[in-house]
């Protein structure tokens, strides 16, 4: 009798701990789901001084023919990137075209130059609206859209607002240097390319 007594002391005990364990755990067998996880596609990464996009195949506006950044390679070339998407600065735009064909070697082609005009398909663009207020030697382009991408990739937003005035230089080594915001003299412009080629 003395062993029931004792068995029902330590198993009654036990089976409500047990139950008392159930009840409470019964209300915590939700699983809070996490939210959805979204994946915003995102443009392809070109890392920085991947020169990718001077591989883009381009058509001159002026006839020239077609070219890329890189079929200059050996060359100093002066990329000056337009667009008639900010009003205010298409005086600005026209005067550095002036500015950098003024630089010499420019007129005897030792020095390449081009206007890549980025603005959206359908649009008649910069070249196109603006071509006859400046004389332009060197060649005009539209970029196609994953040019501008990869020079935004590449170079920052700076190197495709054109309030920022943007001129890429490349060096003959094929060295490439966004040149600082704003409008840049010729005097300017021949200090950039002696210090960085």
């Amino acid at each position: 009798m003395r062993s029931d007594h004792r068995f029902a002391h330590v198993f009654y005990p036990l089976v409500v701990f047990f139950c008392l364990v159930l009840v409470l755990c019964s209300g915590c067998t939700s699983v809070v789901q996490p939210p959805p996880v979204i994946v915003t596609p995102s443009p392809p990464a070109v890392k920085d001084g991947d020169g990718s996009w001077m591989e883009v195949p381009l058509t001159d506006l002026q006839g020239k023919g077609n070219f890329s950044i890189r079929s200059f390679a050996g060359k100093t070339v002066i990329l000056q990137v337009v667009s008639d998407a900010c009003p205010s600065c298409v005086s600005q735009l026209s005067r550095e075209i002036g500015e950098i064909e003024r630089i010499p070697g420019v007129q005897d082609k030792s020095i390449t130059v081009v206007a890549l005009d980025i603005d959206q398909p359908g649009d008649r663009g910069f070249i196109a609206k603006y071509h006859d207020q400046f004389n332009f030697s060197g060649y005009t382009a539209r970029s196609p859209e994953g040019m501008t991408l990869q020079l935004l990739n590449n170079k920052g937003p700076f190197a495709v607002d054109t309030g920022s005035i943007p001129v890429i230089l490349i060096c003959p080594d094929g060295h490439e240097v966004l040149l600082p915001p704003g409008f840049k003299t010729t005097d300017a412009l021949q200090t950039y390319r002696a210090k960085e080629c």
